[in-house]
């Protein structure tokens, strides 16, 4: 009988998909509600973009999973183990991907659900319209990257730690939230570590047994990634070593104003060092100001990464005691174009076509475009073209920078603990994007987008009550 019943809701949906979501959140059913068309959306996207879409980032994790001994990635082993968890025994591509959209369809619907129960109807329905169904929130969830289900886990964790802040517990769905978003939050990119701090605080902000529960899932956590780590070593190219070799490169630029002839614009022991590895000429010729990716993939160009390890200690230490001081207004200027060309979406992406270059490269069983929903695929290609014609708005971060920023300031003004547990580590994340990226990718920016939904609540309730029961500091 139940069985039948969820089919009948299941076909009403399909039919009927405004009027029976309608009916099923008036009828105290709104989480099931949600996560059915979020489910059933995201999985109509999978289908006619079979297998999702598929990146160089992409081929570079299933080749570490193909070949753990011999390629590596650079993927935190986090990321590393969930993909192979999904892809290994199945050999599908589309595994790990369709895991990470209906974890995304859970978060989403958790949220929503709640500004529901709260009576947030138009939060409810710009979320659900503009941020969880929107075009490039489908898209980058069915991209085999971490960045769409961090992203979206960023946002489920900063809610329910806002939650837990306020009402000084957890409930029983709060926690297994927490549990659920944490490690995709703090361990699915290297820079994700600084969401391990509003967790950690937490601990010591809600009753006994929260405390107790909430604790046992950060040390659990903590314990299996260290362990993961042990056991698959794997390296990241860092975050210093390239901002200083970039900078470095951007200063050695030809100036024909010349500003600086009291001084030297580099230290010789800075040339020196690079031309030891690759004339300067070559430097110059692959250097572009919004991506560092020709100083280093390109197979004609000086591959920086390759320079030998005290020649990296070098530049680095060149770079913060005299280079960066001698050209700091290029420094700012490309600090400013970097994160511009992010925020507005400039950066280049993985075309929706791009899996069948990458599939043959892989031992995989997945098929691109399995289903051949060639009339499907150009209608839903029309809408996301129309979006990405207009993503300096559709796609803006500065949304939920902006509501960010709000949160900040009433909370210094209020000392309300639960507004800046939140805005404080997506202040900083922020910060740490602005000073060390070095490409111009929408997808470092997205956190700030997909946040919207877990501060539009914050800004509606704080404002509808500005301390029910939060703590102060």
């Amino acid at each position: 009988m139940r069985g039948w019943r969820c089919r009948q809701v299941l076909n009403q949906l399909m039919q009927h998909p405004a009027s029976t979501l309608s009916t099923c959140v008036k009828t105290g059913r709104p989480f099931a509600a949600f996560f059915t068309l979020l489910v059933l959306a995201y999985g109509c996207w999978l289908i006619v973009f079979w297998p999702g879409v598929l990146g160089q980032d992409s081929l570079a994790i299933l080749l570490e999973i193909q070949k753990p001994d011999s390629f590596h990635s650079g993927k935190p082993a986090f990321w590393y183990y969930f993909v192979r968890l999904f892809y290994q025994p199945t050999q599908l591509t589309e595994a790990p991907i369709a895991a990470i959209m209906v974890l995304c369809a859970l978060i989403f619907a958790r949220i929503l659900a709640w500004c529901w129960a709260q009576r947030l109807q138009k939060t409810v329905w710009f979320a659900v319209v503009f941020i969880c169904l929107a075009p490039h929130t489908v898209y980058f969830i069915g991209t085999l990257y971490p960045d769409g289900i961090y992203s979206v886990a960023v946002a489920g964790l900063m809610f329910e730690v806002w939650l837990g802040t306020r009402d000084r517990k957890l409930s029983p769905t709060a926690l297994a939230m927490v549990a659920l978003t944490l490690p995709f939050a703090a361990f699915a990119r290297p820079n994700g570590f600084i969401f391990l701090l509003p967790v950690s605080i937490l601990i010591f902000m809600v009753d006994r047994a929260s405390r107790r529960w909430l604790g046992l899932v950060l040390l659990a956590w903590c314990v299996l990634v260290l362990v993961g780590s042990r056991m698959h070593k794997t390296s990241s190219h860092g975050a210093v070593y390239p901002l200083a070799i970039y900078e470095t490169v951007n200063f050695l630029q030809p100036r024909p104003m010349n500003l600086w002839t009291a001084e030297p614009r580099l230290l010789a022991q800075t040339i020196e060092t690079l031309q030891r590895h690759r004339p300067i000429e070559n430097y110059l010729s692959h250097y572009d100001p919004d991506y560092w990716d020709p100083l280093q993939f390109k197979e004609d160009g000086p591959r920086v990464m390759t320079l030998p390890r005290q020649d990296q200690k070098t530049v680095v230490r060149d770079f913060f005691t005299y280079n960066l001081w001698h050209n700091f207004p290029d420094f700012l200027g490309s600090r400013v174009n970097i994160f511009f060309v992010a925020a507005l979406a400039q950066g280049g992406l993985p075309g929706y076509e791009y899996s069948q270059y990458i599939i043959p490269q892989i031992e995989t069983k997945s098929v691109y475009r399995l289903f051949q929903l060639q009339k499907a695929e150009r209608v839903l290609m029309k809408s996301y073209s129309y979006s990405f014609t207009y993503r300096w708005l559709l796609w803006t971060p500065f949304l939920g920078i902006a509501l960010l920023l709000w949160v900040f300031v009433e909370g210094l003004k209020r000392r309300n603990a639960a507004l800046l547990i939140v805005s404080i580590p997506m202040g900083v994340q922020l910060g740490a994007i602005f000073i060390f990226s070095i490409a111009g990718e929408y997808r470092y920016l997205l956190p700030f987008f997909t946040v919207s939904i877990a501060l539009l609540p914050v800004v509606a309730m704080h404002r509808t009550d500005p301390s029910p029961h939060s703590a102060t500091i």
